[in-house]
């Protein structure tokens, strides 16, 4: 879950979690003073980790993950979806609960679909949406 797994196999998930946050306290101190105060959040990227792992990061205080699958034990997740979004499965993720921010959009039809998508949900909250945006100009891109 944390930098491939090397750290949390050498500490523990939650000694590694704690690490990992006072690191991210630490850039935070050193952020220069004319940049708003906004707190980071650290999504747990779990994709390869096993359930029990994820369970444990939660039981460490960790409430957002990087994942598309569900833990009913874990009633408070934030899940971030990360990764290539096909338009024939928004509205399986738009299903999903807990689901806090889709990481990233690509296209307008995208953006439609999901847009969509989750006002016919009825979810009285926004979802949270990154747009990713091909600033060079290449197709490829």
């Amino acid at each position: 879950m944390l930098r491939g797994g090397s750290m949390t196999a050498e500490l523990g998930v939650g000694l590694a979690l704690r690490a990992v946050n006072e690191r991210v306290q630490q850039s935070v101190a050193r952020r220069p003073r004319g940049l708003p105060a906004i707190q980071p959040r650290l999504v747990a990227v779990s994709k390869t980790k096993p359930t029990e792992m994820v369970i444990e990061a939660y039981g460490h205080g960790q409430r957002t993950f990087g994942e598309n699958y569900l833990l009913s034990s874990c009633p408070e997740i934030k899940w971030h979806f990360i990764g290539h979004l096909q338009k024939q499965n928004v509205n399986k993720l738009m299903a999903v609960p807990n689901l806090s921010m889709l990481e990233t959009i690509d296209s307008v039809k995208l953006a439609d679909k999901v847009n969509s998508s989750w006002q016919k949900k009825g979810s009285p909250e926004r979802l949270k949406v990154m747009v990713q945006i091909n600033t060079s100009g290449e197709d490829s891109k």
